[in-house]
């Protein structure tokens, strides 16, 4: 079992992966509105990132879920 500092830790960590990923997909998603990818592949992969940052952030709500059902030792 952890402690409740290791699972505070744990939660603050899966946040901070959450909003790097947010964050990256954003810039994805920034740099093919602004060119970098046109037409049909940039139809596609958009779809694609939407796709892949929905499924993503469902791993990190349930991860989050785990975390807040997780119950510290007993010292």
């Amino acid at each position: 079992m952890a402690t409740q500092e290791e699972i505070n830790a744990t939660r603050r960590k899966i946040e901070q992966l959450s909003a790097q990923h947010s964050n990256d997909v954003r810039k994805l998603l920034q740099l093919i509105d602004g060119g970098a990818i046109k037409g049909k592949a940039a139809n596609t992969l958009t779809r694609d990132l939407e796709g892949f940052d929905a499924g993503l952030k469902s791993v990190f709500r349930r991860a989050l879920a785990l975390v807040d059902e997780a119950r510290p030792d007993k010292v």
